[in-house]
């Protein structure tokens, strides 16, 4: 019987690029068998009234044909949603790939939501932003359009849904702490529940951590910057002197980290302190 096709799906923050350039490797037993662009090709990018899911269930069928020996994994977070506007659609994604891979195991990686927010915030800004942690939070009540909903972040509902299509035995759900509190331990509870037979250990390489994001207290001087540098979400700045996260993001972000900067301001967590007022207890249930 052939390993069966695992399917990742974030949620996004969770140590999703780290997985996907570390963990889920030929050195550790795996074959990623579709990239981010082959997802948002066939899975996000159509439209709800031409999607087909044979496109995306012929290239799974290609690949693993031609894959060498290894687990077949298909690692993208963006399966869970864009958390900046809602993720209002992860239903839809995950009745697509219930139509691309019935049989597949569900990967779900999450994270105590205290700390995943700040992360998403943080992402927002380098995607080009300029609303402070509370304009962005508190989303958007404008008739036909979407902001930021902590709806998305009720990670049981998303489970629940993935465990009615797949099945309750074929969904597992990782948390981030987990990796951190036992790497190798969580790394082989993995293999195991994607039937990796060749894994044996996590490699050297694996135990590197990837280099760390922009600090919290760098927020108030990124998000001033972006509205004078062109960058995904802000498209048409009245100047622009670069395009983040390059140019002065890149440079201001730089200088924030190092000292003198970080050892002035590195106790001040901004974002955290809205994260923890705005949404206490709001994530008792899930």
């Amino acid at each position: 019987m052939s390993t069966p096709l695992t399917l990742h799906i974030g949620y996004h923050k969770t140590a999703t690029s780290w997985m996907q350039r570390k963990l889920f490797v030929a050195d550790h037993g795996y074959a990623q068998i579709a990239d981010h662009a082959d997802v948002f090709s066939h899975i996000v990018q159509p439209h709800g009234l031409a999607f087909d899911p044979a496109p995306m269930r012929d290239l799974i069928a290609a690949r693993r044909d031609a894959m060498p020996m290894g687990a077949p994994i298909i690692s993208s977070e963006i399966l869970s949603g864009n958390p900046l506007f809602g993720g209002r659609e992860s239903e839809a994604y995950a009745a697509r790939l219930a139509q691309i891979a019935p049989d597949a195991r569900i990967v779900i990686s999450i994270r105590n939501q205290q700390r995943i927010l700040p992360s998403v915030y943080m992402q927002y800004l380098l995607r080009g932003g300029t609303m402070t942690p509370a304009q962005f939070f508190a989303g958007t009540n404008e008739f036909g359009y979407f902001g930021f909903t902590p709806q998305h972040f009720a990670y049981d509902k998303l489970v629940a849904l993935y465990q009615s299509l797949f099945g309750t035995q074929n969904v597992y759900v990782m948390t981030q702490e987990s990796l951190q509190r036992d790497m190798d331990g969580a790394a082989q509870a993995l293999a195991d529940f994607t039937q990796n037979d060749a894994f044996t250990g996590l490699t050297d390489a694996a135990r590197q951590v990837d280099g760390a994001s922009y600090p919290e207290y760098a927020s108030p001087v990124l998000r001033r910057i972006n509205h004078v540098q062109r960058s995904t979400l802000n498209p048409a700045p009245i100047v622009s002197f670069g395009r983040t996260p390059q140019g002065l993001y890149r440079l201001a972000g730089y200088a924030l980290k190092r000292a003198p900067l970080a050892g002035l301001l590195s106790g001040r967590r901004p974002v955290s302190d809205h994260v923890r007022t705005a949404f206490k207890g709001a994530f008792a249930d899930s």
